[in-house]
């Protein structure tokens, strides 16, 4: 037995399990295995914590650090515009909270606070404030954050009511105790304040299933049960905005909320995670057996990220990588894994085969458009079941 981080109930049995090792969101292999419970009662999945949780986010974590411009590809245009993630993130984060004049915004959880920053320079009348979990973000906000404005490891206690405004992008997912996280943001807000949340909606990026720090993984039915349990009335749940994410405005409410459940959204949520963790369980074995057809041959892994990274340790043992290929131009010229980052029309013409590690749900319509991947004797082998 297991118990739900969001409902408290009992989950009497696994869902999905898969042994060592698993990755985390930094592409990093940790020795423990993957497991996934998904709750009736809410439709909460859930993975078991990593060893060693608080260290990793102070000292271990380190995202978006290793390069001043580092940031993810949200999306790439007709034209092959590159839309970076961050960018994204902060005119979504300004259009969803409508932020008043002079308002005092709180990033929790914020890391660079590049997303941040972007609000600010859009909004240079708003008051600035960060707070993580980790110091070594806090030379990227000096300069432009007030010292007094900045936090670490705990929150100052002359914070709480402070904010008319705090956002926490994709941060929920990675914590324990998700209602104690609401419940605390909950005290730092005045009456009326305003919660953006983002985080992975699984439903549509499944690979969000087996990340080894992603402890929750959200539907829309255990998201509003958590919200109304740390005492926020959702005003806004957009899952469209950000393809394979939630952002959500919840308000602070100076009552108890009640707690209602839609028996339809949760029946729909429990029948969505037993299904991505069945794809896990089928498309993992047959990853294997390609690997297997293609031991000891040449082949490159399309994307650098997540999935690319999930099949590369599962077949580093038995295909010879030649290299990672990945359209984002600050991934380029690095090493990852032991093996060059490579733009996608440098595939080395003795490849034999491409794994290609995208979110399955777009893969086949994202690697359409690129017509020099597709030719003779070179195979794709697809993330499927």
């Amino acid at each position: 037995m297991t118990a739900c981080r969001v409902c408290g109930g009992e989950i009497a049995a696994l869902a999905y399990e898969t042994p060592a090792p698993a990755l985390t969101s930094i592409m990093t292999l940790i020795d423990v295995p993957t497991r996934v419970y998904v709750c009736d009662g809410c439709g909460h999945a859930q993975c078991d914590e990593i060893p060693d949780i608080e260290a990793f986010y102070d000292t271990g974590y380190r995202i978006s650090l290793n390069s001043k411009d580092h940031d993810q590809i949200f999306a790439v245009k007709a034209d092959g515009t590159i839309v970076y993630r961050t960018d994204h993130q902060a005119e979504l984060s300004r259009n969803l909270l409508d932020l008043p004049h002079g308002a005092k915004l709180l990033d929790y959880g914020a890391a660079k606070a590049d997303t941040l920053r972007k609000v600010f320079a859009a909004r240079p009348d708003i008051e600035p404030h960060v707070f993580d979990v980790s110091a070594d973000y806090a030379p990227a906000w000096d300069g432009w954050i007030a010292p007094d404005a900045q936090a670490t490891y705990e929150v100052p206690e002359a914070w709480s009511g402070r904010f008319d405004a705090a956002m926490s992008h994709f941060v929920i997912e990675h914590v324990a105790d998700p209602i104690g996280f609401i419940r605390g943001i909950h005290k730092l807000l005045k009456p009326g304040g305003a919660l953006l949340l983002s985080m992975p909606d699984v439903s549509a990026n499944p690979g969000d299933m087996t990340v080894a720090d992603h402890v929750n993984h959200f539907s829309e039915s255990s998201l509003r049960r958590a919200l109304a349990a740390g005492g926020f009335e959702v005003a806004t749940l957009d899952a469209t905005s950000f393809p394979g994410a939630f952002f959500v405005v919840a308000i602070r409410s100076e009552t108890p909320v009640k707690q209602e459940q839609d028996a339809t959204l949760v029946r729909q949520a429990v029948e969505r995670g037993l299904e991505i963790c069945e794809f896990w369980r089928t498309s993992a074995a047959a990853l294997e057996k390609r690997a297997d057809d293609f031991r000891g041959r040449k082949a490159a892994i399309y994307g650098a990220g997540f999935y690319g990274s999930w099949i590369f340790s599962r077949i580093r043992n038995e295909v010879a990588i030649t290299a990672f290929l990945d359209q984002n131009p600050n991934m380029q010229n690095a090493v990852h894994f032991g093996h060059p980052v490579i733009a996608p029309t440098a595939i080395a013409d003795d490849a034999e085969a491409l794994f290609v590690g995208l979110n399955p749900l777009k893969a086949r319509t994202a690697i359409g458009n690129m017509p020099y991947l597709h030719k003779p004797g070179l195979e794709l082998v697809w993330l499927e079941a």
